[in-house]
């Protein structure tokens, strides 16, 4: 999905054509699950994690889009989970060569620590059928050390992935709320995380500032202390217009996810 059927997705429109359209085989149903900003992932021990992480002025929405009826909105509290009967043998199909990857940086010694994120959503790998990139950013993007501003020659320049697009099987349920509520995927077309400031708290730079929020929750190997920053490649990051007291944003993404761990061979 590019970036302007995304932004179609989320505004509605487009979930709205889409609800009630389902496979005719119940074996083939899945429920899509978007997810965008601050967000880091790892494949831990045949789970996929989702992490919140703590940022000012972040709040985690979460959009519900059912087969039938109007789409709800609410704000993600506390931990979550999928949780399904489905057993599969075989592993999702995963493709996101564009997502930010701690491992490009610290090696394959990184670490995740979920324990401290105020929300967390974890998904077995026997409830997801695939998860691709729903669109990337305009502009590639390097990193560089903190300390010394040398760039950092294990990470591949690219645009990077804004988000992600999860299939889920429809034979489950998302318990969110400490496990409290639950939203059958069965009767549920589309779910849409968005982990972004709010439009009031908005500025450019967002990303190079905001990606230090990450460092917070993962532990780097004694060989590789150091810091990471993001760096533009193309496009100029000082242009975005001003109007008055506030900054135009052009509607393209504030802050970019991150995978931590790897522990299927992603490659």
């Amino acid at each position: 999905m590019n970036r302007r059927d995304f932004f179609t997705v989320a505004g509605g429109v487009s979930v709205a054509s889409l609800a009630g359209v389902r496979s005719v085989s119940a074996a083939e149903q899945t429920t899509t699950f978007y997810l965008r900003g601050l967000v880091m992932i790892a494949f831990e021990n045949d789970m996929l994690r989702i992490g919140f992480p703590k940022a000012p002025g972040h709040k985690p929405i979460l959009q519900i889009q059912p087969v039938n009826g109007m789409k709800r909105t609410i704000t993600l509290k506390g931990d979550g989970a999928v949780q399904t009967n489905s057993v599969r043998s075989e592993r999702p199909k995963i493709f996101i060569p564009e997502i930010v990857r701690m491992t490009e940086f610290y090696g394959p010694d990184v670490k995740a620590h979920f324990d401290k994120c105020p929300n967390v959503i974890e998904i077995p790998l026997s409830a997801i059928r695939s998860i691709t990139t729903s669109s990337v950013s305009k502009d590639r993007w390097t990193f560089v050390r903190a300390d010394t501003g040398v760039e950092v020659n294990t990470f591949r320049p690219r645009q990077i992935a804004e988000g992600l697009k999860i299939e889920l099987s429809s034979h489950g349920v998302l318990k969110l709320g400490g496990l409290k509520m639950s939203i059958p995927l069965e009767t549920t077309q589309e779910l849409i995380s968005n982990y972004e400031p709010a439009p009031e708290d908005r500025y450019p730079g967002m990303f190079e500032d905001h990606f230090a929020h990450y460092f917070a929750y993962i532990d780097k190997p004694p060989a590789a202390d150091f810091v990471v920053v993001p760096r533009q490649v193309t496009g100029n990051s000082n242009s975005t217009p001003r109007v008055g007291n506030r900054f135009m944003i052009d509607g393209g993404p504030l802050c970019y996810l991150i995978l931590i761990c790897d522990l299927i061979g992603l490659g």
